[in-house]
């Protein structure tokens, strides 16, 4: 999923989102991980720590590797760089791909407070047109969205939305001169999700949002579910089966909705310095 990789084939990496700011009084707990789900939460890693988010994406037409690593400089800062790579197999695209780097900026503006008010943060990045294979960008890409997250009932229950703006450069589908066929596409993203605590370490999660911020080409309505068992502060692993909300048109020429499924795993390491 991530930086463009499948938007031609209707499907994004997805899922939906949640994870959790957690924190004591104002201080901010090492948070549980966003990705593969696309509806970000309002938190960030944590000052000194690094984390590593890695998950699998298969639909019809491709499997994806996608990695994002972070590091948090302060308690209130995180520093994002994601890559993707994988294979094609079906489609006129068939082949291996990779594209990368994104680079992305969030800020934690407000910690949030369990049972009172949210956390809101504010995230951007850049997504450069470098790579090979169909996975690459037509041209350069960025984001930006802010996020709000409410805790409810010491943790059992969390909301996360999202609401923001994603553009790319593209060219259009005619014979004009190369240099003035560059356009700018732009796009609104929103996404509202909720992760319930079922028992122990497991959580039940849901999304549906519009758009993903990593790629403004996914200008489609979607919907994911899945699972996040969090094992503690350093491991957890999610799952999610998702699908477009709209019939999508396919390079075979009809219109139908796609869906994909992700496996994926986080890590966080203990204070760097």
């Amino acid at each position: 999923m991530l930086l463009g990789a499948a938007a031609l084939r209707g499907v994004r990496t997805g899922s939906a989102t949640l994870c959790c700011v957690l924190l004591g009084l104002l201080g901010v707990r090492p948070a549980h991980a966003i990705r593969p789900f696309v509806t970000d939460d309002a938190r960030v890693v944590g000052g000194k720590l690094a984390q590593v988010e890695t998950w699998l994406l298969a639909d019809r037409f491709v499997v994806e590797h996608n990695i994002l690593g972070a590091i948090g400089p302060t308690d209130w800062l995180e520093f994002t760089v994601g890559t993707i790579h994988g294979g094609v197999h079906s489609g006129p695209d068939r082949g291996y791909s990779i594209t990368g780097p994104l680079l992305q900026l969030k800020e934690l503006l407000l910690a949030m407070r369990d049972n009172r008010w949210p956390g809101i943060a504010l995230t951007a990045g850049v997504i450069m047109p470098l790579g090979y294979g169909s996975f690459t960008p037509t041209g350069w890409g960025g984001f930006a969205y802010l996020a709000l997250t409410e805790s409810l009932l010491r943790e059992w229950l969390m909301l996360h939305a999202n609401l923001g703006v994603a553009f790319a450069e593209e060219e259009p589908a005619d014979e004009s001169p190369p240099m003035s066929r560059r356009r700018l596409r732009t796009l609104v993203t929103a996404g509202f999700g909720v992760q319930v605590r079922v028992i122990a370490g497991f959580h039940g999660v849901a999304e549906v949002y519009y758009g993903d911020p990593y790629d403004p080409r996914a200008d489609f309505p979607a919907v994911q579910v899945g699972f996040r068992y969090i094992f503690n502060d350093q491991v957890q692993l999610d799952g999610t089966f998702g699908s477009t909300l709209t019939a999508l048109e396919t390079h075979e020429g009809h219109a139908q909705t796609e869906q994909w499924g992700t496996l994926g795993i986080r890590l966080v390491s203990p204070a760097l310095w």
